[in-house]
């Protein structure tokens, strides 16, 4: 989950410089057209043979994963921030636990409670620290915020719908019949939406960004989260997103050189501190 974190980390500013060149329709076609042909491609070299009874559930699961989660998120970010986003998805543990104890009958540990609760508390200190986050904003921002916030419940539902399947079938056949069907669902929006000629004038860095959402974000990062969710609660797994923020601006170091202050180094602690609790609950 550590490795997914780290890929997921870059996804913030890969789609932000994503949606700097394209509309979020087209960034969300190119990225599920080119991820469901090699999700089909998978499902057609292993064979993967699903149960008629459990193709509605993941036709459905793919519907809320891509057209929803995805078409909320990018049409938010396009209005937000990155920062925003961040602090939005930190969230995510506490929606999947919330549905994870209604419907998996999950437990609610005073450790798990705490970590999740220490752990957002740290995302908030990071975001507070970079100057990411600040109150009010126009009612745009507030506009992207919101569709931001039902992209995070949208994939609260995916975690832990998806639970199911991926101990039944695997956290690749699982993934890729998700994946594929949530795609075809997209496809026709896509289109109908999009000007495709606007993506010859993409720069190489536009390209880049469209790679990475597509290869690291949509292909590797989704089956290591299925991976985990077949051998761990759903709750558990998804604290360790709040990993993300952190991360995050790991990268912005990294690559633009932002500084690094105390409270972020603190805040940065105090994720970890979540996690590790969480993981002893």
């Amino acid at each position: 989950m550590f490795l997914h974190s780290a890929i997921s980390a870059g996804t913030y500013l890969a789609a932000k410089r994503a949606l700097d060149e394209l509309p979020p329709w087209e960034v969300a076609l190119a990225r599920f057209t080119f991820a469901g042909l090699l999700f089909g491609a998978i499902l057609l070299h292993r064979r993967v043979r699903i149960a008629r009874k459990d193709l509605l559930g993941l036709a459905a699961l793919g519907f809320v994963a891509v057209p929803m989660n995805q078409g909320f998120f990018l049409a938010g970010l396009a209005l937000s921030t990155p920062g925003h986003a961040a602090l939005l998805y930190a969230l995510t543990p506490i929606f999947v636990f919330l549905i994870a104890r209604l419907r998996l009958g999950e437990r609610a540990t005073a450790l798990k409670l705490a970590g999740i609760a220490v752990a957002f508390a740290g995302v908030l200190v990071v975001l507070g620290a970079r100057g990411s986050v600040a109150l009010g904003g126009s009612s745009r921002m507030l506009l992207g915020d919101l569709l931001i916030l039902l992209a995070v419940v949208a994939w609260a539902i995916v975690a832990v719908g998806g639970k199911v399947y991926a101990e039944r079938y695997g956290a690749t056949a699982s993934t890729s019949a998700a994946i594929v069907m949530g795609s075809l669902f997209y496809l026709p929006v896509g289109l109908a939406l999009s000007d495709v000629h606007r993506f010859a004038r993409l720069t190489p860095i536009g390209w880049a960004s469209l790679a990475y959402l597509v290869v690291m974000t949509s292909v590797v990062a989704y089956l290591l989260y299925y991976w985990a969710l077949s051998r761990a609660q759903a709750s558990r797994v998804a604290v360790w997103s709040n990993l993300q923020p952190v991360l995050t601006a790991l990268l912005a170091w990294l690559a633009y050189g932002e500084r690094l202050t105390g409270p972020f180094l603190a805040g940065g602690a105090m994720v970890l501190a979540g996690v590790l609790l969480a993981e002893r609950g």
